[in-house]
């Protein structure tokens, strides 16, 4: 080990992680090159053989430490704080060890700290695809190259709330006592919150350098991607109350964070109700609605609809309403019953006239949409079967802003994600009750064979009526596929229902995870 104390230490807990720790430990390693670095890994508790592994990797680098925590409490916020208490370097830095750093990247990011003399610098995140090798930039931490200042209302940096790429001065970090809450999941959420309203400056770099790995070819998920269970929800509410703790003394910022919330934090989990069972939603709504009831009314009127909507039913609509509201707000403007128009205004149409307010009065929502050449509908995808080599589907439309009308014609197509090019289409006539019927010819043997992502299953209005809509709009819509509509087999191609809850197909593959991981 050097005597010397190392300009930056990069901490990696790791919990049964031993096939992939040497990994993140030699692109940290890569991303700060030369002697004045450690990686300290926090082996916490693991039960497998990821502490010989560490040892091993301490043994063959010197510039590799480990401590060895004895307990694990299915948190990474104690790992996190005992790696920052036996840290020795000036600055400080996180790696998961599931995910990698970019090479030279954190030596950057030092230098860009220096330069412009910030207490923390910070990159772009990309998510990478190890079923399909795809990097994808996240843009919620898109950054330009400069200072950015201390958190404000307005800031970029609201969006940012996760602890890797970056490096942080860990003077900073231990004169304001900055350490991750414990116990719960979404801990980097108050810690990065504190980060960013107690530096004086900080820098960022507008390139990615930090990979952060999804759709495990193993088929193993995150422990904060199981949005599927509720005391994941729990977890993100109990984050979201300490940031509340920490903001008491800055009411500038109360309006901020709850729009932050409410964009984010609860899309991640209103897209998807319509796919959980009804003691899920039953839970989630009463723990949502507690902690909205929390916070004072008015911090609620800044919200832009359809979000000011979402929370004024998860505060005290009906459990139906407020699960409408919730996939209006976060799919898309999915609708399951029209608009109400009354009064040339359009309204939420599970409330009354008499029960209304402004919080339900949409009209807004509907002319932004009309701005942008478009309009509000869901196509939702109702059987699915393959005959002689088709896909037949069968599925219903709801007119939202009564921009379609009735006996209207539908064009459904087959769309190659990446090229976007039509691989087959066919026309349906929609019926009055809403329905409609389609086949289309699968892609052949050929296309298959050739590198693919998915293709998209997808819907316009064509015909007569077509000039009822905007004359350069009509981007054809997803099709929806509820997780109740069984999927069939198919020779070298499966179906399967995406993340945003739509119908696609894709070529089969060993590699392949499980049917809602892509998308």
């Amino acid at each position: 080990m050097p005597s010397a104390a190392p300009l930056l230490t990069v901490i990696c807990n790791v919990h049964n992680d031993a096939a992939r720790l040497p990994r993140a430990v030699g692109s940290a390693l890569a991303a700060c090159e030369g002697p004045d670095v450690e990686v300290l890994v926090v082996d916490d508790g693991s039960t497998d053989d990821t502490g010989a592994v560490a040892d091993r990797l301490a043994a063959e680098d010197d510039r590799v430490r480990v401590v060895h925590r004895g307990v694990n409490d299915g948190a990474p916020g104690a790992p996190r704080n005992l790696g920052l208490d036996e840290a020795r370097g000036d600055w400080v830095a996180f790696v998961d060890s599931d995910d990698t750093y970019v090479a030279g990247s954190l030596r950057r990011l030092l230098e860009a700290a220096v330069a412009q003399d910030a207490d923390v610098a910070a990159g772009a995140v990309a998510r990478y695809n190890e079923r399909t090798d795809r990097v994808t930039p996240l843009p919620a931490t898109g950054y330009t190259t400069g200072p950015v200042d201390p958190l404000s209302p307005g800031s970029p940096l609201w969006q940012d709330t996760i602890a890797v790429a970056k490096v942080m001065r860990r003077a900073l970090l231990d004169e304001e006592a900055i350490r991750f809450p414990e116990g719960i999941l979404y801990e980097d959420q108050p810690f990065t919150v504190a980060l960013w309203s107690t530096a004086r400056r900080v820098a960022t770099l507008d390139e990615v350098v930090y990979h952060w790995y999804v759709n495990n070819v193993a088929g193993e998920e995150s422990i904060t991607a199981r949005r599927h269970e509720i005391a994941n929800v729990h977890d993100r509410l109990a984050a979201n109350r300490a940031i509340d703790v920490q903001l008491t003394g800055r009411p500038d910022l109360a309006s901020a964070k709850l729009d932050k919330f409410v964009r984010h934090d609860l899309s991640l989990y209103g897209k998807d109700l319509d796919s959980r069972d009804a003691d899920y939603r039953t839970a989630f709504l009463a723990a949502v609605r507690d902690y909205l009831t929390e916070l004072p009314t008015e911090l609620r009127e800044g919200l832009d609809q359809p979000y000011r909507l979402a929370v004024r039913e998860l505060v005290d609509g009906s459990s139906e309403s407020a699960v409408a509201a919730c996939l209006f707000a976060y799919r898309r403007l999915h609708v399951d019953r029209p608009l109400a128009l009354r009064a040339d205004r359009w309204w939420w149409p599970y409330r009354p006239a008499g029960e209304a307010s402004a919080d339900h009065d949409l009209t807004s929502v509907v002319a932004t949409e009309h701005a942008r050449r478009g309009r509000i509908w869901t196509a939702t995808c109702r059987e699915v079967h393959v005959v002689q080599g088709a896909l037949h589907l069968s599925g219903t439309v709801v007119d939202g802003d009564g921009a379609i009308g009735a006996h209207a014609r539908l064009a459904v197509s087959l769309v190659d994600r990446d090229s976007s090019a039509r691989l087959s289409s066919a026309v349906a006539r929609l019926r009055r009750d809403g329905a409609f019927d389609a086949v289309l010819e699968l892609p052949s043997r050929g296309a298959v064979a050739t590198p693919a992502t998915a293709w998209d299953v997808r819907v316009d209005v064509v015909g007569a009526l077509r000039s009822r809509l905007p004359v350069r709009t009509r981007k054809p819509h997803p099709v929806e596929l509820p997780t109740t509509v069984g999927l069939p087999s198919l020779d070298g191609i499966e179906a399967y229902r995406t993340r945003n809850g739509n119908l696609s197909l894709r070529p089969s593959s060993d590699r392949a995870g499980p049917a809602g991981d892509a998308g």
